[in-house]
């Protein structure tokens, strides 16, 4: 029976679950057994039955993650088997350039436990030992959850098209320790522990995990990266949590760091990154239908690399300069829930961000130099109400958001508009009907604002480095406007018996003035963040999950994608496509209990199709990922009543498939790792 739990998270893991018909379905007795939760908080910041929310959520199980094999070991990398997603991180070193929802990569936000993080780096910085589940709701957010005010990469960050809740362990069902290591390609080596633990009426987690590897060189042939040895790496990640119980109320606290340092393949160009998360809450059940809860949290985030220039006379490359990002956030969040009358529930609350962003850059031998300096805050009130009657759900929110920028310092210089400040409303509904018990359909709507991030306003190079060949950056765009978009989806979900089943949604999202990230050269490698018009993404996710023997799980999923940039003004971006958007992807995959031989089976695929790394028709460049192929497997060589000891293996990329990515780099291809791990 316990290899068929674990058994059943993987299967969950690896295919998530979505909602469907009511709580009390044939579904849920399906849920009990292959997914992996039947209650979800994402909808509504209250636990729910997935039946019983509009919106389409997947839920992500640690377990099965674990059963996947990956490359650069970014939780991003669990979302590309959910439809809809598109998973582009560049390389162990670098961020995720994905795409959500057919437009970019910065319309999902990324939350710690109902928190925004960053997207792109904050993701790589914690352990799934830490998480309890993932959940991913497919389709506008932007009413119970803000716009994150990153200003690094592609800026702002909005849930038009959904959010990606990481939920942090909190409940102790059976105290475990979890000590795992393991060897793979490019000499890494991995060593990590976990721990849940019950102190007298508190539950604790703490855990840690150490990586070092002589990697290989992850950029495409004749590439701006131009290595010269092998870009080394070291990452070391802890983390602590704790839940205090009490009679109606609950106390939580987690903290994370992580430390990632290496170089880019050459002797000047090191860097060295630091990722501080921290979160805190409170909640109180008030009386029988009324619910508190707050939430605060700490972003720090400081990141500095090197660049190196070749010297014209001997043609060596020295140390040129050093350049760093710092960004600093101050979160809290407070929600009232009232659940009245019957089957009516009110959400309403507020949110607010502090942040604080600087770039700088030092020369050798000079002091340091300020490039962009601000701040930025962000005050949101919302409201939406849920209401179930029979077998209908209908809800509908409103949000009013104020946000701001303190500008001190914009390309090194004094700014002409020193503050600037947007209070957009915005809107969210939605409405599921239950057909029957294994039979339902949805639709959602709902719009969102962002203002222009100050790194796609100030850029990165200096006003000297814009002139030079050699310097790697953002190109500044002061004329950027703020973009606000409209996102509506669609579908069905259909239990066709016990063993299967499958779901098929649609979606449609325009932004007007959206903010694309336009890729201006190769080398050196640019981009420039640009007004790309009228921005449209129409496309069909479908999915089917199949269980034809207890011993035997398969899934299969796909999403089209076609997206359109309208631009009269600008004749070589008019008709263009959304940059980074692939038009197709495909998974399948299986899973195989071979319970006699204590070995558990996983093999899965995945295609990506075409994408474009620019708005401009004439000078874009285009590539295809094709298919990649992976397999993993666990075999238990001893168990007993409380510990086990378990040989993994995994073999990323069986093909070798060293497929181009933009910004010239490129998939390192096969991978293997093998490793233990003893619970007890």
């Amino acid at each position: 029976m316990e290899k068929l739990t674990r058994f059943s998270l993987i299967f969950s893991g690896l295919l998530g679950s979505s909602g469907f018909a009511s709580a009390q379905t044939a579904g849920d007795t399906l849920d009990a057994g292959i997914y992996s939760q039947k209650v979800v908080v994402t909808a509504s910041k209250i636990p729910e039955s997935r039946g019983n929310v509009t919106q389409q959520i997947d839920v992500l199980s640690p377990e099965g993650l674990q059963a996947i094999p990956a490359l650069t070991g970014n939780l991003a990398e669990a979302l590309q088997f959910v439809p809809g997603n598109s998973v582009k991180v560049l390389s162990r070193n670098d961020a995720n350039w994905g795409a959500y929802g057919g437009i970019g990569p910065k319309y999902s936000t990324f939350m710690l436990g109902g928190l925004p993080i960053d997207a792109f780096t904050d993701v790589q910085a914690l352990r799934l030992s830490a998480i309890d589940r993932i959940e991913i709701q497919r389709g506008p957010a932007s009413v119970l959850y803000p716009n994150y005010l990153s200003q690094d990469f592609a800026g702002n960050q909005s849930p038009l098209t959904g959010t990606v809740n990481l939920i942090l362990k909190e409940v102790v069902s059976e105290p475990r320790t979890v000590l795992a290591g393991s060897f793979g390609s490019f000499n890494t080596l991995s060593r990590g522990f976990s721990t849940e633990q019950n102190l007298l009426s508190a539950s604790v987690i703490a855990g840690g995990f150490f990586e070092s590897s002589d990697y290989t060189n992850y950029g495409s042939p004749g590439s701006w990266l131009n290595m010269t040895k092998d870009p080394e790496y070291r990452k070391e990640i802890w983390y602590g949590g704790l839940t205090l119980p009490f009679e109606n109320k609950k106390v939580t606290f987690f903290a994370n760091r992580a430390n990632h340092s290496g170089d880019a393949g050459r002797e000047h160009r090191k860097f060295e990154n630091q990722y501080d998360l921290i979160n805190a809450g409170y909640s109180v059940q008030l009386n029988e239908g009324l619910f508190y809860q707050i939430n605060t949290g700490i972003r720090y985030t400081e990141r500095k690399g090197q660049e190196d220039k070749a010297d014209p006379v001997t043609g060596i490359r020295n140390l040129d300069s050093e350049n760093g990002v710092d960004q600093h956030f101050i979160l809290a969040e407070n929600t009232l829930s009232w659940e009245h009358f019957h089957g009516y529930t009110l959400s309403a609350g507020a949110d607010f961000q502090l942040a604080d962003y600087q770039t700088w850059s030092k020369k050798p031998g000079a002091t340091r130099s300020t490039g962009n300096k601000a701040e930025g805050y962000q005050v949101g009130f919302y409201a939406q109400e849920e209401v179930q009657a029979d077998n209908l759900v209908f809800r509908g929110g409103i949000r009013i958001n104020h946000t701001g920028y303190l500008i001190d310092r914009l390309e090194g210089g004094i700014p002409g508009e020193k503050e600037k400040s947007w209070t957009p409303v915005l809107w969210s509904a939605g409405m599921k009907v239950n057909l029957s018990e294994n039979a339902s359909v949805f639709a959602n709507a709902g719009s969102s604002f962002m203002a222009p991030g100050l790194k796609s306003v100030g850029g990165t190079l200096t006003a000297v480095q814009l002139t030079d060949s050699s310097s790697n950056g953002q190109v500044p765009n002061k004329n950027l406007k703020p973009e606000s978009g409209i996102g509506i989806d669609g579908g069905m979900n259909l239990q066709i018996m016990p063993e299967v089943f499958t779901s098929i949604r649609g979606f449609y999202t325009t932004v007007t003035d959206a903010i694309v990230e336009n890729s201006v050269s190769q080398n050196p490698s640019r981009s420039q963040s640009v007004n790309a018009g009228t921005t449209t993404a129409r496309g069909v996710e479908a999915e089917i999950r199949v269980m034809p023997i207890q011993e035997v799980t398969v899934f299969s999923t796909l999403t089209w994608t076609e997206t359109t940039v309208e631009n009269p003004r600008n004749p070589d971006q008019d008709g263009s496509d959304v940059p980074f958007v692939p038009d197709l992807t495909m998974n399948g995959g299986a899973t195989v209990n071979l319970e006699p031989l204590n070995l558990i089976l996983t093999g899965v695929v995945h295609y990506s199709g075409k994408i474009v790394d620019s708005l401009s028709k004439k000078d874009r460049q285009s590539y295809d990922q094709g298919l990649v192929v992976s397999l993993s497997g666990e075999w238990t060589v001893f168990r007993a009543e409380k510990s086990r000891l378990n040989l993994t293996g995994s073999v990323y990329n069986l093909t070798d498939n060293q497929f181009d990515m933009p910004w010239q780099f490129k998939d390192t291809g096969r991978a293997l790792t093998a490793g233990l791990q003893l619970t007890f």
